[in-house]
């Protein structure tokens, strides 16, 4: 009797010391927000210019004079744009009715921090210890700028088709800390998140939430 007793213990004893498991976590280089603040700041920019005076026209697209940062985004996004005016893309600059040069006057990101509290402490040497920064309330700010700029001429005339200057837009996410109350998110990016995913399980975009329909009354 004393045996049958003492076999579910033993085995969940087994089970606690075998059953221990690592997980292996990793991180992209740049996050995930970062490089959704430059592209959905270059969206922002390449939406104010009007392509509509060469729709329809066939265009060589010249990025001689682009050196920036997801290079590869803005030149697709570009072509996106040329596409949904009915334009033909060519390779060659002799085979087309427009040349349109695109270059960045700065595309990038930037991040501004604020907070009410203790500021971070180091104790007197020698000793290497620092008391920690203590936030009541904070707002954390990142930006993601794009400045381009998109000139177009006639290939056989050398006369401007589109000459309407650079293009400036931003794309921002806040992030608000109140000690004790948890975070919350706004701005641009968490609002387009949230039209995209319907992720609407948290209190971090209460704009992109409150634009959703009333349930029907009863």
């Amino acid at each position: 009797m004393m045996s049958r007793r003492r076999t579910p213990a033993a085995l969940l004893l087994l089970c606690l010391i075998s059953g221990c498991m690592t997980t292996k976590e990793s991180d992209t280089a740049r996050t995930g927000v970062e490089q959704l603040l430059i592209s959905g700041a270059t969206d922002r920019a390449l939406d104010k210019v009007d392509l509509a005076p060469i729709a329809r026209a066939k265009v060589f697209v010249d990025t001689q004079y682009l050196e920036c940062v997801d290079k590869n985004y803005v030149i697709v996004s570009l072509h996106q744009r040329l596409l949904r005016q009915g334009c033909m893309l060519v390779d060659k600059r002799d085979d087309a009715d427009v040349a349109l040069e695109v270059a960045s006057g700065g595309l990038g990101t930037d991040r501004t921090e604020w907070f009410v509290g203790i500021p971070e402490i180091p104790l007197p040497p020698p000793s290497p210890i620092a008391i920690p920064k203590l936030a009541l309330f904070s707002r954390t700010r990142s930006i993601g700028t794009a400045k381009l700029s998109v000139v177009a001429v006639d290939v056989k005339s050398m006369q401007p088709v589109i000459n309407t200057g650079s293009s400036l837009a931003r794309s921002d996410q806040k992030n608000w800390n109140l000690l004790g109350m948890g975070s919350m998110q706004t701005g641009s990016l968490p609002q387009e998140l949230a039209s995209a995913t319907g992720e609407t399980e948290s209190p971090l975009v209460p704009s992109a939430i409150a634009r959703r329909p009333a349930p029907p009354k009863r």
